[in-house]
């Protein structure tokens, strides 16, 4: 085997954790929202706002 055969292997099996723990940690979000609907609903309205609030256009630098 070649080096880059090895580092094509290992690519390829890091890639595929990668995949698996995004799948679990997906799966344990859905879970938490089913557990608590009410606080993940007020959760995703609260970062909903920040985000809203830093990237509307700012009213200071205005000309009038």
């Amino acid at each position: 085997m070649t080096i880059d055969t090895n580092i094509g292997d290992l690519a390829v099996a890091t890639a595929g954790e990668a995949v698996e723990a995004t799948r679990d940690q997906y799966n344990n979000v859905l879970a938490a929202i089913r557990r608590n609907p009410l606080q993940s609903a007020g959760i995703a309205a609260g970062v909903g706002f920040v985000i809203a609030l830093l990237v509307r256009p700012s009213t200071t630098n205005r000309r009038r």
